[in-house]
């Protein structure tokens, strides 16, 4: 058996089993980034879907029908929804990214990170619809789970640059690099 480097450029053994649990970890990983970026068919700009019967704007006056948190309400009726296309923007860039991250496996921990706090807050907003929790429960599950996993070890950008990004961390104590080695 040989062995493979983790994103943090770590050598790691690699046998059979681990090489089988990586590849499925990816192939999550992959598949939940795969799923951010198709979520955005209903909510693309310029206008977020706006005048869709299920666009950005009524999962907003969704929330704020079936609040969730009192709060978050207030903050959705006084900030979100007046300032509509400036939130649909962020929404949207920020689960690109997410997508993104997950499926190409670049700056995996980062991406989940940002993943898991996006579900939390779609869980938070959406919980109390009659769409219900549980979608978002989910959601903050698989997140976590490519978080706290080596989700990066196979089919991922982290994989090919890990070695390179360790090396500088080790090498000169680069903050960069050891931003990046965590990030990944």
């Amino acid at each position: 058996m040989g062995s493979m480097l983790d994103a943090a450029g770590a050598d790691v053994q690699s046998t059979p089993a681990t090489t089988r649990r990586d590849v499925l970890l990816a192939v999550g990983r992959i598949a939940l980034g795969g799923y951010w970026r198709w979520e955005q068919h209903w909510k693309l700009p310029p206008d977020f879907g706006l005048h869709q019967p299920r666009g950005l704007m009524f999962a907003f006056q969704q929330s704020i029908r079936y609040p969730t948190l009192g709060v978050y309400k207030t903050f959705l009726q006084d900030v979100v929804v007046p300032h509509f296309h400036l939130f649909g923007w962020l929404v949207f860039l920020g689960e690109v990214v997410i997508g993104t991250s997950l499926t190409l496996g670049v700056l995996t921990k980062a991406g989940a990170l940002l993943g898991t706090l996006q579900a939390v807050n779609l869980f938070v907003s959406q919980a109390g619809t009659p769409e219900g929790p549980w979608l978002y429960v989910a959601l903050v599950a698989a997140n976590l789970i490519v978080l706290v996993t080596p989700a990066n070890r196979q089919l991922s950008v982290d994989c090919i640059l890990a070695p390179k990004v360790g090396a500088a961390a080790s090498r000169n104590g680069s903050l960069l690099a050891r931003v990046l080695r965590h990030a990944m």
